[in-house]
């Protein structure tokens, strides 16, 4: 069954029957392909769905390291740390079967900078696109639009173009963002959208995501940040007219003067106007 009509299927099925044939059925036979900016992103939004897979690539879009966080500082440079990050990734995804990853690249070779995708929309759609013909995946799955991270939200831009420019289906999984009051929302989509499709892991499946999220050394507290039980997707139709949030948490800054703790590292906040700009920019050439 193609991706396409597992997708009529599923959304002709009453809800009740969803649960029961959704994990038995998605995906089976098809490639597919993980759109994430960081790593450890594969393993928090579909852990459990990768060890299900046959065959699956994950790419990731950033070198997963971001400035000013004082990074360097703990592993000795941002270079460094990107190392780690994906050597990191490397062993976490031995747990999923057929699974193995790429990053994309600029024309030059270099890396998309963490934090810094949405400034280079363009040169990463078209270095996923390549990824894509070259694997030839039956869809796309990557964040969904919900203004947690900026690269999280510059990955679903991407992905989403990337699949309708190359007639892939696309699916989206939730990880984090706030609601009005400022309190965080995990692993729940945040605004209303196409119907979402839920799955529970099995023992075992639950049990091989704890070990990929562990993995991560370089990133504590994901485990208990996080649940494993419970995964869900849903179709991608977002609309990148529309922000989700305010602001992002965007670091820009850091004091070479010797202010003290308190003013040695700044956090700034970046509008969402800034991204939608970059997105109404790439959707107008």
């Amino acid at each position: 069954m193609r991706a396409s009509e597992l997708i009529a299927t599923m959304r002709a099925l009453p809800i009740a029957s969803v649960e029961t044939i959704f994990p038995e059925l998605l995906m089976r036979d098809n490639k597919v392909m993980i759109v994430a900016p960081h790593p450890d992103d594969e393993t928090l939004g579909c852990g459990g769905l990768l060890q299900r897979m046959d065959e699956s690539l994950v790419v990731f879009a950033t070198d997963g390291a971001p400035a000013y966080y004082g990074f360097e500082r703990t592993f000795g440079s941002l270079k460094q740390y990107s190392a780690i990050r994906f050597q990191e990734a490397a062993r976490a995804l031995t747990y999923a079967p057929s699974c193995s990853f790429q990053r994309l690249t600029a024309t030059n070779g270099s890396h998309f900078v963490d934090q810094q995708l949405f400034l280079s929309l363009r040169p990463a759609f078209n270095s996923l696109c390549q990824i894509a013909r070259t694997f030839s995946p039956d869809a796309l799955l990557s964040h969904a639009y919900e203004g947690g991270h900026i690269d999280h939200d510059a990955c679903s831009f991407i992905a989403s173009h990337a699949a309708a420019a190359l007639s892939l289906s696309h699916f989206e999984f939730p990880l984090y963002s706030s609601d009005a009051n400022g309190k965080g929302i995990f692993q729940q989509f945040r605004e209303n959208g196409a119907p979402p499709l839920r799955w529970t892991l099995t023992e075992a499946e639950s049990s091989r995501k704890e070990k990929m999220l562990v993995e991560y050394k370089s990133q504590p507290g994901l485990t208990s940040a996080f649940q494993c039980a419970t995964e869900q997707i849903r179709a991608g139709r977002p609309n990148f007219s529309v922000p989700v949030c305010e602001t992002y948490s965007y670091r820009a800054w850091r004091s070479r003067l010797r202010l003290g703790p308190f003013l040695r590292d700044w956090q700034t906040r970046l509008g969402s106007k800034v991204l939608l700009k970059q997105f109404a920019d790439f959707e107008s050439r």
